[in-house]
């Protein structure tokens, strides 16, 4: 089988990403920052991790904000809001 150079290069890049799950680089009672790459975790897999994140300081994670620093770096910032 012989695969293109963009299908190469998309498995390269969905190996890389499955290497790393989403990470959670900001928590506080009030906040909550993940970081995911884009491709194999996406904004709802970072929602997850906010929302238990949350969750351990009896509250609900919203979303604030997203943004992306890198192609494979994205980061979602979350309030912790009560109720």
């Amino acid at each position: 089988m012989r695969l293109s150079g963009r299908s190469l290069g998309l498995l390269v890049l969905a190996g890389l990403g499955a290497c790393s799950d989403a990470r959670i680089t900001e928590d506080t009672p009030a906040a909550v920052s993940v970081r995911y790459d884009g491709v194999v975790q996406t904004l709802n897999d970072a929602t997850v991790v906010a929302q238990r994140t949350c969750a351990a300081h009896g509250k609900t994670a919203r979303l604030r904000s997203t943004d992306m620093r890198a192609i494979l770096e994205r980061f979602a910032h979350f309030d912790c809001v009560s109720g």
